[in-house]
């Protein structure tokens, strides 16, 4: 498994993974909360279609005067059949990469979020601590990006950042066999020391974003986005 790179490991503040890897556990225990609600409330919806298919073949019974042993048994299937297929889905849902594209601006960070928790374990152990750094970024970008113009270059140079250099990053790793990803290329470093060092780059950039919308400076922002296409994603 590759280790964090050496210049990796001084830009994550540890102080800031710990305080992360708390707001993580909280949110997960939220989204479990709510995984939970979304199952009970899709077996009522089942229970109660179920309920009524054998109402409804009872009602049919009393008028008709009573229906055949055939007729009975299809009912009993077509009510099992019924809460069988509800009871699955719709399946529980899950944020795609699709989902950050026509995701509002101020629900990006957070199904940006959403998504990266989902692909953490196709990532190498040594990415857990950018993982959790860009956490931290967008729980500190979020409340901005709620007030920020949908049609200005600040919102695009976001969205850029957010819905196509990040999920690029991550898939292109994850489109790399899984025996290779450890192997040193010419470079000297490996896969998953470029996807660290990338991660960590989107972490800094997701905070220097921030700071610049902070300021209102729209200028540092476009600046930022181009750097990091020179930074990272150009070298692939």
């Amino acid at each position: 498994m590759a280790q964090v790179p050496a210049r990796t490991s001084q830009r994550v503040s540890q102080e800031i993974v710990r305080a992360a890897r708390r707001q993580r556990a909280a949110r997960i225990y939220n989204a479990r909360k709510e995984q939970w609600r979304f199952r009970m409330r899709r077996l009522r919806r089942a229970f109660l279609a179920m309920a009524g298919i054998y109402v409804a073949g009872l009602v049919a019974a009393l008028v008709l005067g009573g229906v055949s042993f055939t007729a009975s048994l299809l009912t009993f299937l077509l009510g099992l059949a019924v809460f069988t297929v509800l009871s699955i889905f719709p399946a529980t849902p899950r944020t795609h990469v699709e989902d950050l594209n026509t995701a509002s601006l101020p629900e990006l960070a957070g199904s940006t979020e959403l998504w990266l928790e989902g692909r953490r374990k196709a990532l190498p152990n040594a990415a857990v601590d950018a993982v959790d750094m860009i956490g931290v970024r967008l729980e500190q970008l979020a409340p901005q990006l709620a007030v920020l113009d949908e049609r200005g270059p600040a919102a695009r140079e976001v969205r850029k950042l957010l819905t196509e250099h990040l999920p690029e990053m991550v898939n292109s790793y994850t489109r790399i066999p899984a025996q290779l990803r450890g192997r040193a290329g010419a470079g000297g470093t490996s896969p998953s020391e470029q996807l660290v060092d990338g991660l960590c780059v989107i972490a800094d950039q997701i905070e220097a974003m921030s700071e610049d919308l902070s300021r209102n400076d729209v200028d540092a922002l476009a600046t930022r986005g181009r750097f990091l296409e020179v930074k990272y994603l150009d070298r692939e």
